[in-house]
């Protein structure tokens, strides 16, 4: 699939592409390299289940036992979204195999050099997320803590989680909802309430009336209140999201490996 080969270019998959995981032997060897060449979570010799890619029970038998010992979420039970995790543990490792290498390719430190060769005046940007590192284990920890608070389902490629918490901020938190002035005082009852027996009929007295029409709109802007008071309370979270970021980036003096910018 598509999806996949920007992670297999980037861990040099020299292997039949494009990759068809529904056929159960591409799938099967992928797993396979994947773990004797760039995972390597398991010995040499302890990988050898995993290479009987003829042997259907063994090697099925070999990989659940090994989606428990690498760590793969157990809520991940499509092929896809398992190989997408593994790719994605894959190509970490190389990077913290190989970070020396890898940091001067960084996007950030291409455009300081791209700078730095032009005669143009330097143009600072005033974006404090320009020099954050996405693939920071934190950052990628609070993007899915914010998605998680969003009601957003797990994805484990967090960035796909941060661009939906982003759409979800943008449909349903703007400005026009956050308007609306918080609810005060005491729940409101409607009047078509009545207490209904076991037996499903009004226990000692006769039904009440049907709400009005203007008790129904009443009910419907009580609950428009709660729900912007909802919304209110995830905005400030989300503000403080923002401002925890900024003062991650904002002093100079902080520790780089952390994310930060500065020495």
């Amino acid at each position: 699939m598509k999806m996949f080969e920007r992670y297999l270019a980037a861990l040099q998959y020299t292997g039949t592409q494009p990759v068809n995981i529904d056929d159960p032997k591409e799938f099967r060897s992928l797993i396979s390299w994947l773990e004797d060449q760039k995972i390597r979570h398991y010995t040499i010799e302890n990988r050898e289940q995993l290479k009987q890619l003829g042997s259907v029970d063994v090697w099925d038998a070999a990989y659940d036992k090994y989606k428990t010992d690498v760590g793969l979420p157990y809520e991940l039970a499509t092929r896809q979204e398992q190989l997408t995790w593994l790719l994605l543990h894959a190509v970490r490792l190389e990077y913290s195999d190989n970070v020396d290498t890898y940091r001067p390719l960084s996007g950030a430190r291409k455009a300081e050099a791209e700078q730095k060769k032009s005669t143009a005046p330097e143009v600072k940007s005033t974006n404090p997320f320009d020099s954050l590192d996405f693939t920071n284990a934190q950052f990628e920890e609070g993007a899915r803590k914010l998605a998680d608070r969003l009601g957003i389902a797990y994805h484990p490629d967090h960035l796909v989680s941060l661009r939906a918490a982003g759409r979800v901020i943008h449909d349903c938190l703007n400005r026009e909802a956050l308007k609306e002035p918080l609810i005060t005082g005491q729940p409101y009852v409607g009047v078509g309430a009545a207490a209904v027996g076991s037996n499903g009929t009004p226990a000692g007295k006769p039904p009440t009336p049907a709400p009005t029409e203007r008790e129904v709109e009443k009910a419907a802007q009580i609950l428009r209140l709660l729900q912007i008071r909802n919304m209110r309370s995830l905005q400030t979270t989300i503000n403080e999201t923002i401002v925890a970021v900024q003062n991650v980036t904002a002093d100079p003096k902080t520790d780089s490996a952390l994310g930060k910018v500065g020495v």
